[in-house]
């Protein structure tokens, strides 16, 4: 995780695996920038200059001065853009303009298709205040998340493993093997880790 401040003075914190592109300085019209990734924004307020986030699959987040998370990793099935203060726009390349209220997000999948909702705002940016927060997500999204932090890969050994549905909510900063171990606890299932490997098995009867 790493946070910085942009020249206007607005706060972005990467999540892992994360990039930002940014100007040193912002230009005279706008303040654009460009993520693959998830990344909270605390943008700094100019009626003047909109701040506007690029992201791939052909859209962007515009807005003046707010706090909004956007989650677009390239491997995820959709991207995600959650608001908790203000107001944004939300641009798709086939002109498709959607205005968010603060709890409210958008969900784009890799169809283009999109889905406004409201959303308890403090699941989506659990991670930027150092936990992981899941709510009835199974395993293998949970692993995703997990692996991307720590830098890790999973295995499922049995079928049927990774559809498992997990709730809960864990200190991101807590040694993996601690991780592991709770969610032995949660699961039921057995995690080996060898090298950056993590092996998912069935606990059998005996243990």
């Amino acid at each position: 995780e790493y946070m910085l401040v942009l020249s206007d003075g607005t706060k972005v914190w990467m999540n892992s695996a994360s990039e930002l592109q940014y100007p040193v300085v912002f230009g005279k019209e706008s303040r654009r920038v460009r993520l693959s990734g998830e990344a909270y924004f605390e943008v700094t307020k100019d009626s003047i200059r909109p701040f506007i986030v690029e992201v791939d699959r052909g859209f962007e987040v515009k807005v003046l001065g707010t706090h909004f998370n956007i989650k677009a990793y390239d491997t995820d099935d959709c991207y995600e853009t959650t608001l908790v203060e203000g107001k944004v726009q939300v641009f798709q390349e086939n002109g498709t303009k959607v205005t968010l209220e603060p709890s409210e997000q958008m969900v784009i999948g890799q169809n283009g298709k999109h889905e406004v909702r409201v959303v308890n705002t403090s699941y989506y940016i659990a991670w930027h205040e150092g936990w992981f927060y899941f709510n009835d997500e199974s395993l293998e999204q949970v692993l995703t998340m997990i692996g991307r932090w720590y830098d890790i890969d999973f295995n499922f050994e049995a079928e049927g493993l990774n559809g498992i549905a997990v709730t809960g909510k864990l200190r991101r900063f807590e040694n993996l093997s601690v991780i592991l171990k709770m969610l032995e606890k949660i699961t039921g299932a057995r995690y080996n880790l060898t090298d950056r490997m993590v092996t998912v098995s069935r606990k059998n009867n005996r243990e």
